[in-house]
């Protein structure tokens, strides 16, 4: 048999992907309903291709079958601590081994990556793209697909998340004199100050993003 006869993804596919895309970037926020119905009528597919995609979705982690209703996975406190946690663990490992790859090229599309992110005029959606195109881009250098994988399994938890960073900050300007320290020590390669300032990084993060779900959780008054 010819396994490479296949190349075009089939329509199950290209659902899956563009509700997953939905999803991670937070297009369909975490507790939102889902309904089948008008996920199939703003894709133009059936019902069927949208059910499949939902199903995978559900073994990923991305959305919860209730007994009437479909929504999208919301972490509460605890369980945003411990995505950060792991993805804490995972970005030590990658600096430690980027480090020891990283170029002068790395060092100057990492610089010319920020460059991008210093537009104060940059929309939310275009920062967060570059965030994590930043991050991605370092970890790149340490050579590993399978650590980059886990990474990026890690990200599209959290990224969901980040709409809601976004939109609880007056501006990125803490997150990007973090992000310029972080490149000042990459290109130093000190690797244990950049653990300690990556690790900040991720906590700011956390921390405001949970102070956020938290206003948001709380009832009236």
């Amino acid at each position: 048999m010819d396994v490479s006869a296949i190349t075009v993804p089939t329509l199950a596919e290209e659902v899956y992907d563009r509700v997953r895309s939905g999803i991670t970037t937070g297009t369909l926020a975490p507790g939102s309903r889902v309904s089948i119905r008008a996920l199939a009528a703003q894709l133009s597919v059936s019902a069927m291709p949208v059910r499949e995609a939902l199903k995978r979705l559900q073994a990923e982690g991305f959305v919860v079958f209730e007994r009437r209703s479909i929504s999208v996975v919301s972490l509460t406190a605890e369980e945003l601590q411990q995505v950060f946690a792991v993805r804490s663990r995972l970005e030590q490992l990658a600096t430690e081994w980027a480090l020891l790859r990283l170029t002068p090229a790395d060092v100057q599309d990492l610089r010319a990556v920020l460059a991008q992110m210093a537009d104060e005029h940059l929309e939310t959606g275009r920062w967060r793209a570059l965030n994590r195109r930043f991050h991605q881009r370092f970890y790149e250098c340490a050579g590993s697909p399978y650590l980059l994988d886990l990474l990026r399994g890690v990200w599209d938890k959290v990224e969901p998340y980040m709409t809601v960073y976004a939109s609880s900050v007056e501006d990125f300007g803490e997150a990007h004199r973090q992000h310029l320290r972080m490149l000042d020590l990459i290109e130093a390669r000190d690797l244990p100050a950049l653990l300690t300032e990556n690790d900040g990084h991720l906590e700011h993060t956390r921390r405001t993003v949970a102070d956020a779900l938290s206003r948001a959780r709380r009832p009236p008054t």
